[in-house]
Formats: C-alpha cells, sequence, structure tokens
C-alpha cells in the first residue's frame, strides 16, 4: 500500500503495511479457504476482516510475487481483482 502523491508506504495505527502469507497467523480466511482484505481508511467494523489500511487520498497497490509459479511466469495466473463496494 503507498499513497499516490509520495510513493511512500502509508502510515497507519496498526503498523500494518501490506498482507502477506508470510505472516499468516495475523491472517483470517473464509470457512470456503478464501481471504478478504478490506482496504479502507476507517477500521471495519468487521472484527474478521483483514483490514489493510488506506489513505483518504488516493493510493496505489503493488503486489510482490517471490518465488512465482510457472503459472504466472506465463502469465496464465489470474490476478485476484479488487472489488470496490459500498
Amino acid at each position: 500500500m503507498y499513497d499516490a502523491k509520495n510513493l511512500f508506504m502509508v502510515e497507519n495505527s496498526i503498523d500494518r503495511y501490506s498482507i502477506s502469507t508470510n505472516r499468516s497467523e495475523e491472517l483470517k480466511y473464509n470457512k470456503d479457504g478464501s481471504l478478504t482484505v478490506c482496504i479502507q481508511s476507517d477500521k471495519p467494523k468487521d472484527e474478521d476482516c483483514n483490514w489493510l489500511p488506506a489513505p483518504k487520498e488516493e493510493f496505489y497497490l503493488h503486489m510482490r510475487l517471490y518465488e512465482p509459479t510457472q503459472a504466472i511466469l506465463d502469465n496464465q495466473y489470474m490476478l485476484p481483482q479488487v472489488q470496490r463496494i459500498q
């Protein structure tokens, strides 16, 4: 999570700057094994949401893939899409 103006990580009250499987003990998976990430500036009301704090201003997301699978290298893996909900 980076702010669009200065290209810096977004400082936040919980010191979370990314969602990573390297810290899977912090993540709350859905019953079907999927992972929901709430990207928003205000703390979510849903305690089971994996919150990635975002600034109120414009921002951009960056995905780092370490040791990518062959499907990623062959451009056959469909990256998860961000969906805006109200």
